[in-house]
């Protein structure tokens, strides 16, 4: 009953790790995604900017999912019926 918590809360803060690295990468000039998403929307490069968006969503919606399937894993009375 308590890594259900714990999984919620993996599931939330990994995105927002690849997601909030645009800001670290940006301030301190690493080279990166996130670095990559600020020079491509300053430069109106809008091809490049939807596609980091795009994978940032996958990354949000792989991780949900991962948390879903581990809640039914981890606890047998969490059922899904189709």
């Amino acid at each position: 009953n308590a890594l259900i918590p714990v999984v919620t809360i993996i599931a939330v803060t990994m995105p927002r790790v690849v997601g909030g690295s645009a800001v670290v990468e940006t301030v301190f000039a690493y080279p990166g995604m996130g670095r990559l998403l600020f020079t491509s929307i300053m430069g109106n490069d809008f091809v490049v900017a939807m596609t980091v968006v795009m994978i940032i969503a996958v990354t949000v919606v792989f991780f949900n999912l991962l948390a879903d399937i581990l809640y039914g894993w981890l606890d047998p009375r969490i059922r899904y019926q189709s």
